[in-house]
């Protein structure tokens, strides 16, 4: 697809040390306006800007994969990927955005580090016509700045948590939340989707709640700290695998067992968690299905084309509560 030219005049020179925090060709893209996609059928590729996280467990590796391998040349793209400098460095991720622009790429797609911060990139990407996609995360800027978002439903996959505690725990529980990185709207997303289900209930006693930064060394180290001081904690939600496993291990380490003393229930679904809760380690798994890289591209491809697209995209996903239904799970490859 041919680019459509756009007199900016709007962003000032990124420097090339902005540039080489990760803007690369991948998934076999090459050079834009190549004239080598589609199978060498001479049809100029689309150039895709795809600003994203990098690095930060297994969940994003998955997804992010899941994005290179539908954007391909022989899909009929050049994909252009710029992780961030780290997984919570935004200004990388405002240089590469402004880069994809001054470039004149024909779509970006965007995972946003945090939440706010967006509206004047948003903005210079609707005044240069060039259409923006979110994927995963959402970003607090009015919905008329981008097409789309693309993601599981955080509320929803975090309300089955909540429903699954709510039926595990008739009588209530003394329960801690270990969250993601502050700031996110999965973050909050997730929070609201299980207070929810637990809202009204009898007996349910919030210990408190402490980021873990999605990693397992912190979730460790956080339960470890609350298990001093709460001999009593019953059930830990998780807002990802990472931490939950994390927990685990210290619950473990408390000389406690996890999934009797402790049950902790988690959000993702990659295959340490099944593993995991295949071994009775973890009680529940929620999965954040990863897997969506085919609804972007159609994304891609009406929003190029002028068609309507819906403004949130819900991607489905399953729930494990046994450690058979995580068992069948692995052997059928559903982690990742």
């Amino acid at each position: 697809m041919a680019n459509k030219k756009r007199m900016l005049g709007l962003i000032g020179f990124v420097g090339a040390g902005a540039l080489a925090l990760g803007l690369s060709g991948c998934a076999g893209g090459g050079d834009a306006g190549n004239d080598t996609g589609d199978g060498g059928s001479g049809d100029e590729l689309t150039t895709v800007g795809f600003v994203a996280v990098g690095p930060e467990g297994g969940w994003r590796d998955a997804n992010e994969q899941a994005i290179k391998d539908a954007f391909t040349q022989e899909a009929g793209f050049d994909l252009k990927y710029a992780p961030a400098a780290s997984p919570t460095d935004q200004k990388s991720q405002l240089d590469a955005f402004a880069t994809f622009v001054n470039d004149e790429v024909d779509v970006i797609l965007l995972t946003a580090t945090e939440a706010s911060g967006w509206e004047d990139s948003l903005d210079l990407a609707q005044e240069a016509e060039i259409p923006v996609i979110l994927l995963d995360r959402g970003v607090d800027a009015s919905d008329d700045l981008y097409v789309t978002r693309i993601a599981p439903d955080n509320v929803n996959v975090a309300g089955t948590v909540g429903e699954w505690a709510v039926e595990t725990f008739p009588e209530g529980a003394n329960y801690f939340t270990l969250e993601g990185v502050p700031g996110l709207s999965v973050v909050n997303e997730r929070n609201e989707g299980f207070d929810a289900a637990i809202e009204g209930k009898d007996g349910w006693n919030k210990i408190g709640a402490q980021t873990a930064n999605w990693t397992a060394d912190e979730g460790k180290s956080v339960i470890e700290t609350v298990l001093k001081e709460n001999p009593d904690l019953q059930f830990i939600f998780a807002q990802n695998d990472e931490m939950g496993i994390g927990a685990a291990a210290a619950v473990t380490a408390a000389g406690l067992t996890p999934g009797t003393d402790v049950k902790i229930a988690t959000i993702d679904g990659t295959t340490p968690a099944l593993e995991a809760l295949a071994a009775g380690e973890l009680s529940f798994v929620a999965q954040y299905n990863p897997f969506f890289g085919d609804l972007a591209v159609q994304a891609v491809n009406d929003a190029l084309a002028g068609e309507e697209v819906e403004k949130t995209i819900i991607v489905e996903g399953e729930t494990f509560n046994s450690p058979e239904a995580a068992q069948a799970a692995i052997e059928e490859g559903k982690g990742f």
